[in-house]
């Protein structure tokens, strides 16, 4: 028989831990700059726990929009830039396919040229944030 059992509280990241887990990838250094995750604004989702034949399987579903903050250098000034990473729905055993949509807070100083590489460097947070949730998904495997 089938049993399925949800993942107590305790074991389900909540926006704190999810928070935690991101700002650990700490700063990114571009050529122009450099940015780091400030917070996660936005997580929703679930995890669950499932034992079929006394094998456990586990599972999760979330979306994350991450803070990002950085420096970079318009033109002869450094620039303060902020921006929002969402990272729409994503589950477990798919991070390999992990899509990042970039958008920044304040561009209304920045002429196109300088938002798009603005927008492409943040989206260099793809692979560190791959890496994290790679390492929670084993973490997840291993309760």
């Amino acid at each position: 028989m089938n049993e399925l059992r949800y993942v107590s509280m305790s074991m389900l990241p909540d926006s704190l831990e999810w928070q935690e887990l991101l700002i650990s990838v700490g700063s990114l250094e571009y050529s122009g700059g450099r940015a780091e995750v400030a917070e996660v604004t936005r997580c929703s989702g679930d995890a669950f726990l499932v034992t079929v034949r006394n094998k456990k399987r586990v599972g999760y579903t979330y979306e994350l929009t991450i803070k990002v903050k950085g420096e970079w250098l318009v033109g002869d000034e450094k620039k303060v830039i902020k921006g929002h990473i969402d990272i729409p729905e994503f589950s477990f055993g798919e991070i390999d396919d992990l899509q990042i949509e970039v958008s920044l807070s304040e561009d209304k100083d920045l002429g196109q040229e300088d938002k798009h590489r603005i927008k492409q460097d943040m989206k260099q947070f793809l692979q560190p944030f791959q890496e994290k949730l790679l390492k929670f998904e084993q973490e997840l495997k291993e309760l």
